[in-house]
């Protein structure tokens, strides 16, 4: 007659235990889904930042590509320009003047600078002010004849570098040069002009030209530079070009020959473009270097703005979302588990005191009791289970309730030591259970409080007292005021409780490893309804070690006084815990 239920319920738990087992197995199946969603979208994330940075690159490529063409066009603008100035308006309307004075006039002696500036005007004049002197040479021979009378006089190394020059370059033709010669001991080669004319076919080529003064040299290439804008004007919209750009002339070994605009740091021109001038000007090249933050005026549309930190912060703000949402999803993960071990759990709490209050039931039904102390035993036993059931029950109540936020209190006033007397004389049968003894020590204090969520509160430390101490163990109860407060303590001859994991046991199905794998039933769910009952009388919970070892549990409940006088009788309501609002069952 007793199998039955032993069986339905075994039977009931098999069920359970498979219907648990293909819900863990769904929900592997759905995280492992959402796991590879969240790290897909992460990916996508990456991939849509990398295109943008990409797009980004390629514009302010296509961008500096610009620049460069538009530096490579004012280098070539102006280098046709100084071309133009020099020849036209710098060094050959001397020359040709001594050209046309020997050659035609036939005046053999060679003018002086004054002597040329007698009768000059125009181009003349302004190409007379670089002059230094005069000379005629032999290119072949390298013969040199100066005027006499010139402040200047030609070095004495001169017709020898000319006539090497002349063979270099190999023009014997009426064409203009420039040339920067020099011995080798002086710290800057200095600028002659030179002009090579072929009087007829037995005399052979004469060549006349002057040393050019530096200074007056390089007013040639400033006139050429400010004369106009080498850049449309609709592009610089009338902005110095000292702000834009950086203009060089060149020696043919790098060095510098002038500076035409006076940037403070013309290293951060990294747009730089180079056109040669003809090869009878010197050698010379210009270089110009355009400045990256032009692009804005000069490239249509500018360049895009740096959106590499926005895309970065952008993608470590969605990672992070995902990484917080894939913690989330192993939460919530670990709190099914939590819910499965504690519908586990609970079923194995609630199947042991109905098995054993039916099966002493049926045997009280079925007249199998033999004396009257059995029958004693058999109701003994099931009022403590009856007892163990609803304390179950009710913590299960209080709990559905806290998750819910519907529980209230019924605050009143309390005689703490009479309740404390109650709930101990109702909890002797269940410590009796395993020979455990409760001593209760409690000063006469009285408090505001609900005295059903007081005596929840108390039974769920004693129980837990019962359950992880040893078998016959005492558990002490004691109550005294503290500051103007009720401090309750409950403490045990358990093995303790180590401290890191003492905030763990206040948390909803919190349980210590070790109790994991032990024989110990547990839903979890005591300590945690404990604590919030507490929080709900405005108190605190924690636990310390116990005198003995053991584990001892302390709740503090505001706004207690010691009691006047105790009364003859006890006028504490009957213990009640409110119901939520708007309902009265469960």
């Amino acid at each position: 007659a007793c199998h039955p239920p032993l069986y339905y319920w075994g039977g009931g738990e098999i069920i359970a235990h498979h219907r648990t087992t293909s819900n863990r197995q769904g929900g592997t199946t759905r995280g492992t889904f959402i796991v590879i969603l969240l790290l897909s979208t992460l990916l996508l994330a990456g991939a849509l930042a990398y295109q943008a940075m990409d797009s980004v690159a390629s514009h302010r490529a296509t961008a500096n590509a610009v620049l460069e063409d538009y530096a490579a066009f004012a280098a070539e603008q102006y280098a046709r320009r100084v071309t133009q100035q020099l020849e036209y308006y710098g060094v050959r309307p001397s020359l040709q003047r001594l050209a046309v004075l020997h050659i035609v006039s036939g005046q053999r002696n060679v003018p002086t600078k004054a002597a040329m500036e007698r009768d000059a005007d125009g181009n003349l004049r302004q190409s007379l002010e670089m002059v230094r002197y005069f000379f005629r040479f032999d290119p072949q021979t390298g013969d040199l004849v100066s005027a006499a009378d010139e402040e200047g006089s030609p070095p004495p190394w001169l017709g020898a570098q000319l006539a090497s020059h002349v063979e270099q370059t190999g023009d014997t033709t009426a064409s203009l040069h420039l040339a920067f010669l020099g011995d080798g001991t002086d710290s800057r080669p200095r600028p002659f002009a030179y002009l090579i004319y072929r009087n007829n076919e037995t005399t052979g080529p004469i060549g006349y030209g002057f040393e050019a003064d530096p200074e007056a040299l390089t007013a040639h290439f400033r006139t050429a530079f400010s004369q106009s804008p080498i850049l449309p004007p609709t592009l610089t919209r009338g902005i110095s070009y000292d702000s834009l750009l950086t203009v060089r002339v060149r020696h043919a070994d790098s060095t510098e020959f002038v500076k035409l605009t006076d940037t403070p740091q013309p290293l951060r021109y990294g747009q730089l473009a180079n056109h040669a001038l003809p090869e009878r000007l010197g050698g010379l090249s210009v270089e110009v270097g355009l400045d990256p933050a032009a692009a804005e005026m000069l490239v249509i549309g500018g360049l895009p703005n740096s959106k590499l930190p926005f895309i970065l912060g952008l993608f470590a703000l969605t990672a992070g979302l995902i990484v917080a949402a894939l913690l989330q999803f192993r939460r919530e993960q670990e709190l099914d588990r939590l819910r499965s071990e504690f519908v586990s759990n609970i079923s194995h709490e609630l199947r042991t005191p109905l098995a054993q209050i039916r099966l002493f039931a049926e045997t009280l039904l079925l007249g199998r009791i033999r004396s009257d102390d059995e029958h004693q035993r058999s109701l003994s036993i099931i009022d403590k289970e009856t007892r163990r059931l609803a304390h179950l029950v009710e913590n299960m109540l209080l709990f559905s309730r806290s998750e819910r936020n519907t529980v209230t209190l019924e605050r009143q006033k309390i005689r703490l030591q009479p309740l404390l007397g109650e709930i101990v004389d109702s909890f002797m049968p269940l410590a009796a259970a395993q020979q455990c003894t409760v001593s209760l020590t409690a000063d006469p204090l009285v408090l505001q409080g609900d005295p059903g969520a007081i005596r929840q509160i108390v039974l769920n430390l004693l129980d837990n007292a019962v359950k992880y101490g040893p078998p016959g163990q005492r558990i002490e109860l004691k109550a005294e005021l503290h500051d103007g407060k009720a401090r309750i303590a409950v403490e045990d001859e358990g093995p303790g409780i180590p401290e890191p994991d003492r905030a763990k046991v206040w948390e909803r199905f919190g349980r210590l490893e070790r109790e994991r794998t032990s024989a110990v039933a547990g839903a979890g769910i005591g300590l945690a309804v404990v604590s919030e009952l507490t929080g709900l009388h405005n108190g605190r919970a924690w636990v310390e070690s116990g005198s003995s070892g053991g584990a001892r549990f302390i709740i503090e409940l505001p706004d207690a006084r010691v009691a006047r006088r105790q009364p003859d009788h006890d006028t504490t309501k009957p213990p009640s815990i409110a119901q939520p609002a708007g309902r009265t069952t469960d």
